[in-house]
């Protein structure tokens, strides 16, 4: 920090670094932003690693000087991976936390329950939704979500009191007439995991802003290189940092950005008592990855165009669901809120006995669960992801049983392509 910083408040120099990367372009603020210049030192390249947990001081005045006391909540090198993200999705603020899902929880739950503090335990039960039922807060998500988050919302959240309605959130008559006086949250993934579903995160916030509720989009699929919901007035987006954000695969992440006062709620009060709390090491290495999002997203798309042209020109492929295809039902909608369509393709062979074989034969294309990295994965959804849903909640998903899930790596595309056709021209 120079000399002339050092009377400076830690919220003065904030600002004055978020107002100089606010002038930069998309791909500078990926090498910049939260890093140049790094508050903690004038002279590192790259943000240093801090691996610790306390902060010590020479005495109290000092520390309470200080933004650090306790790695649950503050670190330096999280601090620069909060300022990137946050300056990536122009939010006035970021949360870095452990996973993708702790970014869900962490967020809907700063929505959906009251913070409480110094109060009797007692008088808690006051708050409790269940001590009275006619006003059971209620949120609405799509009738297709990432797994994790459909057996969150459907399977937990109604423990805690909270009702749930899930429709299809791409009809904006069915949104309209599901939101009510108790609606506090609309929750959007879009493009929605793994039916490649777009949905149009501006109208949706709209409906629900009438009402004064909340929107979170999970925007883990587009990355802020491809789409910014804050931009649409949606009020939170969150991320899964393991996905193409690093884009490495050698971690684990995840993302809220939003308020300021609102992140500093969600910092103090649910991560600090959730304890879902992202490591020094893996943040750095989320830094890392980032600096190259915006060139991997150009080529994540371009591969994934040609891959899913090819598919749809072989006859043994059933269906194709891409976004970037006029065919597409939310194929508008996606032109008009992503700047690119993005790395994954879903589509579909004729029966159950051709899946299993296809998936065998693949060579260069690698079968895994997960998404946006370098290496292309991909997923047969019913007994990958999907392995945890009952038939019938596949079936409401429109997850077939002969649906493939793949995610389109950095791989030259005319090899993905050749691997694609040996293993459809053995079928």
């Amino acid at each position: 920090m120079d000399q002339k910083d050092k009377n400076k408040t830690k919220g003065q120099i904030d600002k004055e670094l978020q107002q100089k990367w606010e002038k930069l372009h998309f791909d500078t603020r990926l090498i910049s932003a939260g890093e140049d210049p790094y508050p903690e030192t004038s002279h590192s390249l790259r943000t240093p690693l801090y691996a610790t947990k306390s902060y010590v001081y020479s005495s109290l005045s000092e520390l309470l000087e200080n933004n650090y006391y306790y790695s649950r909540t503050e670190n330096p090198t999280l601090y620069a991976l909060d300022k990137k993200l946050a300056s990536l999705h122009g939010g006035e603020a970021g949360l870095s936390v452990a996973s993708g899902m702790a970014a869900v929880h962490l967020s809907c739950m700063s929505v959906l329950q009251e913070r409480v503090e110094r109060i009797r335990p007692r008088k808690i039960k006051n708050l409790y939704p269940q001590t009275n039922p006619d006003v059971i807060p209620n949120m609405i998500i799509h009738k297709n979500q990432y797994t994790g988050s459909f057996r969150l919302f459907t399977k937990i959240y109604p423990q805690m009191g909270i009702e749930v309605k899930r429709i299809d959130l791409t009809d904006l008559k069915r949104v309209k007439s599901a939101i009510d006086e108790h609606t506090e949250l609309i929750f959007i993934e879009t493009p929605a995991n793994p039916t490649v579903d777009i949905i149009d995160i501006k109208s949706c916030s709209d409906l629900i802003h009438e009402i004064g509720g909340k929107s979170i989009v999970d925007n883990t699929w587009a990355s802020p290189a491809l789409q910014k919901p804050l931009e649409l007035e949606a009020d939170i987006v969150v991320e899964s940092l393991t996905k193409y954000i690093n884009g490495h695969g050698d971690c684990l992440g995840g993302a809220i950005i939003g308020p300021k006062n609102h992140l500093r709620d969600i910092r103090y009060y649910w991560l600090e008592t959730q304890g879902a709390v992202l490591s020094s090491f893996n943040a750095w290495l989320i830094l890392r990855g980032a600096r190259t999002l915006g060139m991997r997203m150009e080529r994540h798309s371009s591969n994934a165009l040609r891959v899913a042209k090819y598919l749809e020109s072989n006859e043994k492929v059933q269906e194709v669901v891409y976004p970037g295809f006029e065919s597409h039902s939310g194929h508008q909608i996606a032109k008009s809120q992503m700047s690119g369509f993005g790395g994954m393709i879903g589509f579909e062979l004729s029966t159950v006995e051709e899946c299993n074989q296809f998936i065998e034969l693949l060579n260069q294309i690698k079968v895994g669960v997960s998404l946006g990295d370098t290496t292309s994965l991909i997923e047969y959804t019913s007994l990958m992801t999907g392995i945890d849903l009952a038939s019938w909640e596949r079936r409401s998903m429109r997850i077939s049983d002969t649906h493939f899930r793949l995610s389109v790596g950095l791989e030259n595309p005319q090899d993905l392509i050749n691997d694609l056709h040996q293993a459809l021209d053995q079928l």
